[in-house]
């Protein structure tokens, strides 16, 4: 794991200067947001050798939340830039101090897809034990979206069956997971999970995605990312990789940003309802060659690869972080 660490003085003050002379102009174009709330660690058991082996467990680079200031501010340069941007709904948040950097209609919920998975991986990690042993039935593969390939009877842990639910977006791992003590239990966890983070918009009706009724908010999934990135860093690792294999199965990333270099996490989903969606992590050097962890959710969208590329661009070339 690396560690940032402060700049130093000298270096402080040079940014300071570049950064202020971005600002001439441009004092109220810029937007903050600070204060979200933050609202037991399921930590990856290491399998013996008669167990699953797991491989390419870290293909991306994590990064440390430790010796952050927690007090800076953001400023922003040629913010039209953004209209190209056509997510109805999206926002830039730094995942450390939860300032919010630009945001759009972040409070309206809408459908959220395949994002449902981060939850129900959330749930299954809060809910139930990570060496659970899960026999896959008929029921479980009976979903449409068996993009894990898993085959009745196999057994999995409920750990290993998160690799595909992450990765690959695969609705029978999710109905499985779901399935492990009963359905209807699990998705009220989900909801009561989503209720402990005061999401008071955030509904599910499935594990999937599936459903137009599972419903969320930038806001409400920007508070979700914090919280998965503070307390659950090993979802965020899972959904980093480039591929992973367990046994006889083997699955790769289906998630187009995993190829960006700034990406070290995420999770996209897509209906008729929704649209495209995406939550992401980034590790981003900004304007004023500042290294921040960065937030990016995009909802209902129709261009969502060129929306992220176009979002990274402007915070690389247009985005400063001042800290007090």
């Amino acid at each position: 794991m690396k560690y940032y660490q402060r700049e130093k003085s000298s270096r402080h003050f040079s940014e300071l200067a570049l950064t202020f002379s971005l600002l001439i102009g441009a004092f109220s174009l810029f937007s903050i947001t600070s204060g979200l709330q933050r609202v037991s660690l399921f930590s990856r058991p290491t399998p013996s050798s008669s167990q699953t082996q797991v491989e390419n467990t870290i293909a991306q680079p994590f990064f440390s939340t430790e010796n952050v200031n927690e007090n800076g501010k953001y400023i922003l340069q040629n913010i039209g830039k953004l209209n190209e941007v056509h997510s109805r709904s999206l926002l830039i948040g730094d995942l450390d101090t939860g300032e919010i950097i630009f945001e759009r209609k972040s409070k309206t919920p809408y459908p959220i897809a395949s994002i449902t998975k981060y939850f129900t991986a959330l749930t299954a990690v809060n809910y139930l034990k990570p060496n659970e042993l899960v026999k896959v039935n008929s029921e479980g593969l009976r979903v449409p979206g068996n993009r894990a390939h898993l085959r009745k009877n196999d057994t999995l842990t409920v750990r290993e069956l998160l690799y595909p639910l992450l990765l690959v977006s695969s609705n029978d791992a999710a109905e499985l997971i779901a399935r492990q003590r009963n359905r209807l239990w699990f998705i009220n966890r989900m909801n009561s999970l989503a209720k402990s983070y005061n999401l008071k918009d955030t509904h599910f009706d499935d594990p999937t995605g599936l459903s137009r009724y599972n419903t969320s908010t930038a806001r409400e999934l920007f508070t979700m990312m914090r919280d998965v990135w503070k307390r659950y860093p090993q979802l965020i690792r899972i959904s980093s990789l480039d591929e992973a294999s367990i046994n006889n199965y083997h699955w790769k990333n289906i998630n187009r940003a995993h190829t960006i270099p700034e990406f070290f996490g995420g999770k996209t989903g897509y209906t008729d309802a929704a649209k495209h969606t995406s939550i992401g992590y980034y590790h981003v050097k900004l304007a004023n060659d500042r290294e921040r962890n960065i937030a990016i959710i995009i909802l209902q969208s129709n261009t969502r690869e060129s929306d992220i590329k176009k979002i990274l661009d402007y915070i690389k070339r247009y985005v400063s972080y001042i800290p007090d």
